[in-house]
């Protein structure tokens, strides 16, 4: 399932705010983080893969 632009919005929003951040835990901030990468290389590889067969 592909985050929506909105979802992937609100865990940049999550990942740069200090107030929400400071009341996340440690694991809770790298899972977030791990989300955004991970969105990141997924749109990656789809636009790579888009590229190649046009």
């Amino acid at each position: 399932m592909m985050l929506s632009d909105k979802e992937l919005e609100y865990l940049r929003d999550l990942e740069n705010n200090k107030e929400v951040v400071y009341l996340l835990n440690t694991r809770e901030c790298e899972l977030i983080s791990k989300l955004i990468k991970s969105y990141k290389e997924i749109q990656r590889q789809l636009s790579a893969l888009h590229l190649s067969r046009a």
